[in-house]
């Protein structure tokens, strides 16, 4: 799906383009509210499918992935602590996940037009296991070089304890953006054409 299926509306996937998000975390040693817009995450194409599990009965998919590395890159506004030290700033943001294991959950409702049945995806679930995250914000603290550069070091001397305190609000994000995705697919395709009876 690198080239998106356009006869689908399912745009391209390398880069895969995303409007916006919110992120957000109000406890715990990281409290910081971000926002970003004109987002691009790539590498998702070279993702792997490590287990896959279809219970078609029960409208139900799992499976795990891995992504060599996923860079998320888009224009953030930000503003918060972590631990004791603030943090504020307006710019690019990059977020590269390295060896990004993927637990995806999908949860179907079927749905049937014309005599076919077809999966609305109700609900998608993922988890982010990443063996590493690396982590550089632009223009921190107005365009403070020494202050940015001090910052960025220190959110990767500490990117698991930040990435392990804003990955519930990342995860529940994209997997609204996979979401939509996949319905662009499975709201057009009837089921017996995307799981053929043997």
């Amino acid at each position: 799906m690198r080239e998106g299926i356009p006869s689908l509306g399912v745009p391209p996937m390398e880069p895969l383009h995303v409007a916006g998000i919110n992120i957000s975390s109000g406890a715990g040693p990281v409290v910081i509210s971000q926002n970003y817009r004109n987002i691009k995450l790539h590498g998702l194409t070279d993702s792997l499918l490590t287990t896959y599990k279809a219970d078609l009965k029960r409208y139900r998919l799992r499976t795990d992935s891995i992504t060599p590395k996923m860079e998320f890159i888009g224009d953030y506004v930000m503003k918060g602590r972590i631990l004791v030290l603030p943090i504020q700033g307006k710019g690019i943001a990059n977020i590269t996940m390295v060896n990004l294991v993927v637990k995806h959950d999908l949860i179907f409702e079927p749905v049937t037009r014309d005599g076919q049945i077809y999966m609305h995806m109700k609900d998608y679930r993922v988890k982010f296991i990443p063996e590493r995250v690396i982590l550089h914000f632009s223009n921190l603290f107005n365009g403070d070089k020494r202050l940015g550069d001090q910052m960025n070091l220190f959110l990767n001397e500490n990117s698991e304890l930040v990435f392990n305190e804003l990955k519930e609000s990342y995860e529940k994000s994209l997997s609204s953006v996979f979401q939509d995705v996949t319905n662009k697919i499975f709201d057009k395709v009837p089921m017996n054409k995307i799981f053929p009876e043997k």
